[in-house]
């Protein structure tokens, strides 16, 4: 049996995060353990919009190197409805953050699956490719469907679907990150983001949209709606195993990103139950952004075109006042809107 002091399941954005943070307090004795490799994985993680706030990764403290442009607005379009958000934030090249994450790390790096994975006593031990791994820490960075999550926790999202994203040509000289919604897309909307190399990301919930003409093209699922505790004695999950994406706009880069970065100053304190109080109090995780999830999924054609009216003449913090006063029956979808393009990306 190997031993380690810390065992990380997956090395995506949220893994590879707690590694690098990890290795920045001080942490020793450190293993990875990843099922993807080569040109599997990098695919698996280029074929995504790769927006971050610059709130996001300013509080992730990760290597900056890997931003591909800047962008300055988020476009909602509705019909003939165009509402335009000030925001700042960044494109980013994902695999190239990937790659610095890893190579700020000394953690020890092995392609394989979690076969089983147990509590031992005050320990965890992890079953891969005919080895096993026994560890004081263990983190559950393996994604939607988590194994350490479904082993060690037993619960799961509230709602999980699969998402669709696009590498199309096009102009991507662009500072604009644009949202379509309508009917078509309950509860979700159409995207069309700046890439890098002269492209774009365009993409959508899986059936209800079509892209014929693309150079690349992914799927992933999403979870959203946290059921549970992300921290369980001397194991905590962290990103989408600990299903932490934004349920309004479905934003996963960041909050992977600080969620590992949470994890791993939390265990080099000797202290998983500060990490648990984050998750639980902090704002981007409010089950409001759940209720107004449900709530927009419902809407019907009528319901978008009345919710937009009060933006015909643009945005303002006045006319979103105007339009909860007006409309209180969707003042949490307004404000939960607002919420997550402010914090939840």
């Amino acid at each position: 049996m190997k031993e380690c002091n810390v065992l990380i399941i997956g090395s995506g954005l949220a893994g590879s995060s707690a590694a690098y943070h990890l290795t920045r307090c001080g942490v020793r004795d450190v293993t990875v353990i990843e099922r993807m490799s080569g040109e599997h994985y990098e695919r698996y993680h280029r074929t995504c919009g790769e927006a971050i706030s610059e709130r996001m990764l300013s509080m992730a403290d990760v290597p900056r190197g890997c931003i591909v442009r800047d962008v300055d607005t988020i476009r909602i379009s509705c019909g003939d409805v165009d509402i335009d958000v000030p925001v700042e934030g960044h494109i980013i090249d994902r695999v190239r953050l990937l790659s610095d994450l890893r190579g700020g790390s000394d953690a020890t790096f092995i392609k394989g699956t979690a076969e089983s994975i147990r509590k031992d006593g005050q320990t965890y031990v992890v079953t891969c490719g005919g080895e096993e791994y026994r560890c004081r820490y263990l983190v559950g960075a393996d994604g939607v469907f988590s194994a350490v999550r479904r082993n060690l926790f037993g619960h799961g999202p509230k709602l999980r679907f699969a998402a669709v994203n696009n590498i199309v040509e096009g102009d991507a000289d662009t500072t604009v990150l644009h949202f379509i919604v309508s009917d078509q897309y309950p509860g979700a909307y159409r995207w069309d983001f700046p890439g890098k190399d002269g492209c774009r990301s365009v993409g959508y919930v899986n059936g209800t949209d079509d892209v014929t003409e693309y150079l690349e093209q992914g799927k992933r699922f999403i979870a959203v709606g946290r059921d549970g505790p992300a921290v369980k004695d001397g194991c905590c999950l962290v990103g989408d195993a600990a299903v932490l994406t934004n349920p309004v706009c479905s934003g996963g880069i960041g909050v992977a990103l600080i969620s590992g970065r949470k994890a791993a100053e939390c265990i080099a304190k000797g202290d998983l139950s500060s990490y648990q109080r984050w998750v639980d109090r902090d704002r981007s995780f409010n089950p409001h952004f759940m209720k107004a999830q449900e709530t927009f999924r419902e809407w019907d054609a009528d319901d978008y075109v009345d919710s937009v009216r009060p933006f015909r003449k643009g945005y303002s913090l006045f006319r979103g006042a105007l339009a909860i006063f007006r409309r209180p029956k969707w003042a949490n979808v307004y404000m939960s809107v607002w919420v997550a393009f402010r914090r939840g990306w």
